[in-house]
């Protein structure tokens, strides 16, 4: 009975590696085939989700692959990331093994990528510049009570946390989704001397996608120091420093032909997101680049 139960052991043993070695070389080769299609200088990061593999492997239909690649340039951005999880991949074994997934049905794609605030100040002369989220607070400057309440409102019953701008400027939802997260506050801050002391300068604004570009509006300036109270300046020496700080942005496509939809801020990244459906490996590339 122990040799039985010893032997079993080996074999599933044996068969968890067998199945994480088939499922490394997949990765490999869906690697290597991205790697081509985004003109990338290394592999991206790739995994096929679900357990065991085989089984996947052997019906040629995959629930979830996920790709992520960093350092991408895409026009005088450097350093941007690009996601994509894609979902139902239909692809037959001896084809993906081989590298040759011109084929590959993709059911849905989420793409998404991430700009780092580093990146967006080298781009536009901005050294330290600091994105972030506001506080609700601050948020009630730029969009107003009104609508910062519908959309905590709508955040909640959603189970999403803070504003995105999916609402619209009474804060109910968009019955057609047209809009949805086309719109969202930022917070951004700098460093600069004024007469030999260190200010911080703070924006508060929103982010505007449009026609895949991201505009960056800020509409109220503050400076402070050290553990000084912010204040407001008036718009006499305010505006000259909010143009400074208006530009648009373009993040380049997404990956497999995915139209940007939603536009959002985390701490030191701002992230473009979107979904297609019905697509191929030979959809993956990026342009833009």
């Amino acid at each position: 009975m122990r040799k039985l139960v010893v032997t079993i052991a080996v074999l599933a043993g044996l068969l968890v590696a067998a199945d994480f070695g088939t499922a490394a070389a997949a990765e490999y080769q869906i690697a290597k085939q991205l790697r081509s299609e985004f003109d990338l200088t290394r592999d991206p990061s790739v995994r096929i989700n679900g357990f065991p593999f085989l089984t996947q492997a052997l019906s040629g239909s995959y629930r979830e692959i996920t790709m992520q690649a960093t350092g991408l340039p895409v026009g005088s951005l450097t350093d941007v990331a690009v996601e994509a999880t894609m979902y139902d991949v239909e692809a037959p074994l001896d084809e993906l093994m081989s590298g040759s997934l011109s084929t590959v049905q993709i059911d849905e794609v989420e793409g998404r990528v991430q700009i780092k605030d580093t990146d967006v100040g080298r781009a536009i002369g901005i050294e330290d510049l600091r994105i972030s989220r506001p506080s609700e607070d601050e948020i009630r400057k730029v969009i107003g009570p009104e609508e910062l309440d519908g959309a905590r409102e709508n955040a909640e019953s959603s189970g999403s946390e803070g504003y995105s701008g999916s609402e619209g400027s009474n804060g109910s939802d968009d019955s057609d989704g047209s809009d949805e997260d086309t719109r969202a506050p930022v917070r951004l801050a700098a460093t600069t001397d004024l007469v030999g002391e260190d200010i911080e300068v703070i924006l508060i604004g929103t982010l505007e996608l449009e026609g895949g570009v991201v505009r960056v509006e800020p509409t109220d300036v503050r400076l402070a120091k050290d553990d000084v109270d912010e204040f407001s300046l008036p718009s006499s020496f305010g505006d000259p420093i909010i143009d400074v700080f208006t530009r648009t942005i373009d993040p380049g496509e997404l990956p497999f032909t995915v139209t940007p939809e939603s536009v959002d801020v985390e701490t030191g990244v701002l992230i473009v997101e979107g979904t297609a459906d019905d697509v191929s490996f030979s959809q993956a590339g990026l342009g833009s680049q």
